[in-house]
């Protein structure tokens, strides 16, 4: 495994544990998040935790995963899939992305940009209530 996507999947444990504060620490304080191709980015540590807070309030069950990655210098990109439940409805979303991750001197991540489908027809059944 490489340097970067060995500190970058530390930050994929904290999200796959819930884990708010190793997630936010692995992130500039000035950090730059584009979610989506169409949305405008979060560019704070302050916006980012707001999102977090929010999709794990509507959401369950989330997995995190890379499938396969390069990097140079100081720019990973790999790709990979998140499934979660959707807390209200049960659903099953799963979705494939592209991630491309820019870390700065301290090694904390300074850009990040994803690329999914919103909308991934690989939604399934509702998983069964716990």
């Amino acid at each position: 495994m490489g340097t970067l996507m060995t500190q970058l999947q530390k930050v994929i444990d904290a999200a796959n544990r819930r884990d708010r504060e190793g997630f936010l620490n692995s992130l500039a304080d000035d950090v730059e998040y584009k979610m989506h191709v169409n949305a405008r980015p979060f560019n704070s540590r302050e916006w980012v935790a707001r999102f977090l807070d929010r999709h794990w309030e509507t959401s369950r069950d989330s997995k995190w995963w890379v499938d396969r990655f390069t990097e140079n210098g100081n720019i990973l990109m790999c790709e990979g899939a998140e499934e979660y439940v959707i807390a209200a409805t049960g659903e099953k979303v799963s979705h494939s992305y592209m991630g491309v991750y820019e870390f700065g001197a301290d090694g904390k991540i300074a850009k990040m940009r994803e690329y999914f489908e919103m909308k991934d027809p690989r939604v399934t059944k509702p998983a069964p209530k716990p």
